[in-house]
């Protein structure tokens, strides 16, 4: 699985007034994308593990910043403005109330441009901190990525790049972070069932929804190839799932589930009854 394609990634960001890509050492970085003009054009999702830049249903994992900022207020010292990782309560308001007070820019790169909105002064590779909202969020979620700066953000995505080239799997297919990414991905959809719609009651039952893997490359897991499925889902979506699913473990889990949530499974059938009839 390539985390990132670049295939016709200058054309688009030409078409839509982005600066192009710049070549990076040993892949590409993209720079200087004005966030408010992509994100009003619904080229911009928040996730729990970055903010995503989409293009042709490949979404490219980045952040966002101020590129204009006070850098040294009126003549004080140096401080260069944070960058943000996730939908923090900081950015959360600016969404709320329809509108940016700051122009940000979304990258993926370890250094950035900052120009002084006093000064005029353009400030060039500097390297950012992350915003305190998003590392206490991101802290909450128990997330195994030290990100403390664009130069921390920039190892990783150059490290996750080069082992997508030879993943490394478990006997059962999975790559070894499985457990981490299905826990992420379920939890951005609210442990929603894809398919039927019905939640979990409590934390507890959030064992009967799985992560399926639409394609059938247990390694490939990008959000638009994963799907947040309950265990009665997951079991019927084809033969192959039925087959995997025939066991006398797993078996049990169906019962336990369709007796738990006998009243949703009827409700839905009856709405279904009263759509065809």
């Amino acid at each position: 699985m390539a985390i990132y394609k670049f295939t016709n990634l200058d054309k688009f960001l030409d078409e839509r007034g982005y600066p192009k890509v710049q070549i990076g050492s040993g892949y590409r970085l993209i720079k200087g994308v004005d966030f408010e003009k992509a994100f009003r054009e619904g080229s911009i999702e928040f996730r729990e593990d970055g903010i995503y830049l989409d293009y042709e249903g490949t979404q490219y994992r980045g952040y966002m910043f101020i590129s204009h900022a006070y850098v040294r207020y009126n003549g004080g010292p140096k401080e260069l403005p944070k960058f943000h990782l996730i939908k923090c309560t900081t950015i959360q308001s600016f969404i709320q109330d329809g509108r940016f007070k700051k122009r940000y820019e979304w990258s993926n790169a370890a250094k950035n441009d900052i120009r002084d909105i006093q000064s005029d002064e353009l400030y060039k590779d500097e390297t950012l901190e992350l915003c305190a909202n998003c590392r206490r969020q991101i802290a909450a979620l128990e997330n195994d990525e030290d990100i403390y700066d664009t130069k921390d953000f920039n190892l990783l995505i150059e490290k996750l790049e080069e082992e997508s080239e030879g993943i490394e799997v478990d006997i059962f297919g999975y790559p070894k972070d499985h457990n981490r990414i299905s826990k992420l991905y379920r939890t951005s959809r609210k442990f929603t069932c894809e398919s039927c719609g019905i939640t979990p009651r409590s934390i507890m039952d959030r064992r009967y929804w799985h992560t399926h893997h639409i394609n059938g490359d247990k390694t490939d897991n990008r959000y638009d190839n994963l799907e947040c499925l309950c265990v009665l889902c997951h079991a019927n979506k084809d033969h192959h799932h039925q087959q995997n699913f025939s066991s006398s473990r797993m078996k049990g889990e169906i019962h336990h589930f369709i007796a738990r949530y006998q009243r949703e499974l009827e409700e839905l059938k009856n709405s279904y009854l009263e759509a065809v009839y």
